[in-house]
């Protein structure tokens, strides 16, 4: 009997030796949290609005905070370190700008300087001084990992706090089991509807609940909801802001680079076509080298369910957007809206030029393929846009009552795109692209020619 139980012992102690260094290798602190311990969370943080953001910066060397102060407390600082306990570290200041209401402002701090595959840990200056230390990772700046979500929009299609709260408890499980299950992201990016009312404060608290954010870098995109207020420009801290000539109000896009990648991101609220194109232009030429281009906006130009039937996409967002996609030769665009997800073919010119069958690889490809992410919030039922025979739609799942999740991996030549369940991660669709050769063309005549024609479009969408 002895014998048995010491070798029970030994086994017991092998299996914890072993899981040790996964543990201490897990990227991100994010429990999926039972209904009670969310409450709890929720109670606990629901009245205040203080919770930092962590955004991605202008390229992978580094990341901004953005957080609520009172107005004479504040103090725009971050202290970062390779220790827990953030002794000799670096401390960053930033600026304060006015908050919506006349008690605080606003803190934002870019840190900069980063490398990569190093675990550092961050502060900031809070209302009751130093913040605990967080832990940010940060992972290669060559072959990573992102996260891809939207339509979180916290407080669903309600007002109500009950709402609010359960839109949330789905964004803190299911980004947590897709940080569990991923643990090598490096950063979020989401294609806008953030929250639902675009007013209030307590949305993005709800937002910001989750444990897993202190610890990754988020990219958001203007949606619709968003645009129904200005709370999004007092809780972001987006890099290359990009306001432009006739952009008004919460009207920008903005840009960024991680490593082999940059991305477009487009307020496609505003139908400012001039400002968009010379954006992306400005973008561009900033980074020639750039071997993977992906453009971000809410609204779904090529995917499947009731936006294939909306003037106003199909029509006027069509106009605007595709020339741009086009002309600068964008491999991969994020969308959202329809709350469902799907995935195009090949598109070129709004027409399907090569099909884009889940499962396989595609080498050096024509076209654009339009990713649509499905919604945190909105679980009612569209399954009759299932069965629409859509000839520009690769991958459709109708599933709504079933939040959805994707990864972009790049690695050395190829970026693979994969969408998973976010109640388990089964694969639901994969897609490959394989590109050995610059196809980046931007001084060509038929790209001049696309701008010159252009003009058109930016007259147009002035005068809208």
């Amino acid at each position: 009997m002895k014998k048995t139980l010491k070798l029970i012992s030994l086994i017991m102690a092998v299996i914890m030796l072993v899981q040790i260094p996964i543990m201490a290798n897990a990227a991100f602190d994010a429990p999926i949290l039972s209904r009670d311990e969310w409450d709890e969370l929720y109670e606990d943080y629901c009245d205040e609005n203080t919770l930092p953001m962590l955004c991605v910066g202008a390229d992978e060397k580094s990341v901004s905070l953005v957080w609520h102060a009172d107005k004479d407390k504040a103090q725009p600082k971050v202290r970062l370190a390779k220790n827990k306990s953030v002794n000799d570290y670096t401390e960053y200041t930033g600026v304060t700008t006015e908050a919506e209401n006349d008690e605080q402002v606003i803190c934002r701090v870019t840190v900069d300087g980063l490398e990569e595959n190093t675990i550092y840990y961050y502060k900031w200056y809070s209302d009751n001084g130093w913040s605990k230390a967080y832990k940010y990772e940060t992972k290669s700046f060559t072959d990573h990992k992102a996260l891809i979500v939207g339509d979180i929009q916290i407080g669903g299609q309600s007002e109500e706090s009950s709402v609010q709260s359960d839109v949330g408890y789905n964004w803190n499980n299911v980004l947590a089991k897709a940080l569990q299950d991923n643990p090598d992201v490096s950063y979020l990016v989401s294609p806008g509807d953030n929250t639902s009312t675009g007013k209030t404060a307590d949305e993005w608290q709800t937002l910001l609940m989750p444990a897993g954010v202190r610890s990754l870098p988020m990219a958001l995109a203007i949606g619709n909801h968003d645009k129904k207020g200005m709370a999004y420009n007092y809780f972001t801290n987006m890099p290359n802001e990009y306001y432009g000539k006739y952009f008004e109000g919460l009207d920008r896009d903005f840009w960024f680079r991680y490593g082999d990648v940059l991305y477009l991101v487009f307020d496609a609220c505003s139908a400012s076509a001039a400002d968009h194109m010379a954006m992306a232009k400005e973008a561009v030429e900033k980074n020639p080298d750039a071997k993977w281009r992906i453009g971000v906006m809410h609204q779904a130009l090529f995917g499947p369910a009731f936006c294939a039937f909306s003037g106003e996409t199909q029509i006027l967002l069509n106009a605007v957007f595709t020339p741009i996609f086009d002309t600068f030769d964008v491999d991969l665009v994020l969308t959202g809206h329809s709350h469902i997800q799907g995935r195009s073919n090949f598109m070129y010119e709004s027409m399907t030029i090569g099909a884009a069958k889940s499962g396989e690889t595609y080498k050096n490809p024509l076209g654009t393929v339009y990713l649509n992410t499905n919604a945190f919030c909105d679980h009612e039922s569209f399954e009759e846009y299932e069965f629409l025979n859509l000839p520009y739609v690769a991958y459709s799942f109708g599933k709504n009552d079933v939040t959805t999740y994707t990864t972009l991996e790049f690695k050395g030549d190829t970026m693979e795109i994969k969408t998973m369940r976010g109640d388990n991660s089964e694969l639901l669709d994969s897609l490959t692209i394989e590109k050995t050769k610059d196809d980046h063309n931007d001084d060509g005549i038929l790209k001049k020619l696309h701008r010159l024609l252009y003009k058109v479009v930016e007259v147009l969408g002035w005068v809208y």
